[in-house]
């Protein structure tokens, strides 16, 4: 009995999402642990409220700490990782509404742990700090670099099927697509023995806690709230560690928080209910998303590869200038991220109706083929259900030929090279050759 009216709770909640037009397009699952998040965040806020009333010098250290959080969940690895998390189990089948959260927390955690260090023991740590934070953003920046690159070509690969598989429906014909060809990455291809085991690496959202944790030992983030906690200790002396810990916990709240939104919506760019009954719709903006995610992953990873050259190798020149300013800049980059998605977007949207205009005639024309009514060159092309084509040429005039194949046009008669029976004293006119091509 105590359980029904959370029942019938939960069944309001998933009727008014249901009706409701735009909120629909989100999971339910993706709403709730946004709103979850939010409320946490509520709640952070409250407590740092009733600690900031006998601390009030620590309020704008606080604000300050929570902002940054907010920024850097806008950092181009994060979107880079998430997005690119996103398309690659969404492509796998899956409906991954915590990618962000998970990859958020396993950063934070790099960020807390610091933050208690730093803060137990910030004379000692304070003075070789920026040693450790050296080894720390070699290490961060090779990982976050290489796992870039690595996503990028694995999404080229994701990225080509998806063409692969339009073109396969604009050659079988209007109704007859498969409803289980979009977003399945088929086996073979020459880049798929060799990245099989990588695509398999992350497969579930909760393995991006640990990749987290590697983006983390950048120490990017990982020094303002460390530093965040030596000021406040020289600040307000004898200040307890549980204190100074409310700045890396609202540095992690409102990250997660960004983090967990930015998944969502990638996770409803590219599972849109509103195109799940036309395959040629989700795989056109699918391709759309993929050249720009696979685009910005190239460039993001090439970046952080060039400012990991910068900081041990300490070259010098107007590139390495601009190199430099464009790593201090990555919140700025974050942003046009996000822009570049929603421009293209945008774009993709407008220009759609031309586009499936376009392919709905070349599909037309595929299957007028198919039926054996339209003659170009001589050149027949029959698509078949597995992806192949058939090319037949007519290699001779028509005949008479009562049996044969004869179209509407010139009579001409066509014949399969396995259906040639020897020509017993007929007049057979065009012998047809046939050959298979992908």
């Amino acid at each position: 009995m105590a359980f029904k009216p959370i029942s019938r709770a939960k069944t309001r909640i998933e009727t008014i999402h249901a009706r409701t037009p735009y909120l629909r397009k989100f999971p339910l699952a993706a709403i709730w642990i946004i709103v979850l998040l939010i409320f946490i965040n509520i709640l952070v806020w409250v407590g740092v409220g009733i600690t900031l009333h006998f601390e009030p010098s620590l309020t704008g250290t606080a604000i300050l700490s929570y902002t940054l959080g907010l920024r850097h969940a806008l950092d181009a690895d994060h979107i880079c990782a998430i997005d690119l998390m996103t398309r690659r189990l969404v492509a796998a089948g899956q409906k991954p509404v915590t990618i962000g959260t998970f990859f958020s927390l396993g950063h934070s955690t790099i960020v807390i742990v610091t933050s208690i260090a730093v803060a137990a023991t910030a004379t000692a740590i304070s003075n070789d700090f920026d040693r450790y934070s050296r080894i720390g953003g070699t290490i961060g920046t090779s990982v976050s670099a290489a796992f870039l690159i690595i996503l990028a070509i694995m999404n080229v690969y994701i990225l080509v099927t998806l063409v692969l598989q339009l073109r396969r429906i604009q050659r079988a014909g209007p109704g007859r697509e498969g409803e289980n060809e979009v977003f399945k990455i088929q086996g073979g291809g020459v880049l798929f023995p060799l990245f099989k085991k990588m695509f398999k690496l992350i497969d579930r959202p909760w393995k991006m806690y640990p990749l987290g944790v590697l983006f983390g030992l950048g120490f990017d983030t990982s020094s303002e709230i460390a530093l965040l906690g030596i000021a406040s200790l020289q600040a307000a002396k004898g200040t307890p560690i549980w204190i100074i810990l409310i700045f890396p916990i609202l540095f992690t709240a409102g990250m997660c928080l960004i983090d967990t939104i930015d998944g969502a919506l990638m996770l409803v760019a590219y599972t849109s209910t509103s195109l799940a009954h036309d395959n040629v719709a989700v795989l056109y903006y699918s391709i759309v998303l993929s050249v720009v995610t696979c685009i910005v992953a190239v460039v993001i990873g090439v970046l952080q590869i060039l400012n990991l050259v910068l900081h041990v190798a300490e070259p010098t020149g107007r590139f390495w200038d601009g190199v430099e300013g464009a790593g201090e800049r990555y919140d700025v980059i974050g942003g046009c991220i996000v822009a570049a998605f929603v421009v293209v977007g945008g774009l993709s949207l407008v220009f759609y109706k031309r586009w499936r205009e376009g392919f709905e005639k070349v599909r037309e024309g595929y299957a007028r083929r198919v039926e054996g009514v339209e003659e170009e060159g001589g050149v027949y092309y029959s698509p078949k259900g597995s992806g192949e084509e058939e090319r037949r040429e007519v290699l001779g005039t028509a005949g008479s030929r009562g049996d044969g194949a004869v179209d509407g046009k010139g009579g001409d008669l066509l014949i399969d090279s396995k259906d040639m029976g020897g020509g017993k004293g007929d007049d057979i006119g065009p012998i047809v050759a046939t050959s298979s091509r992908v």
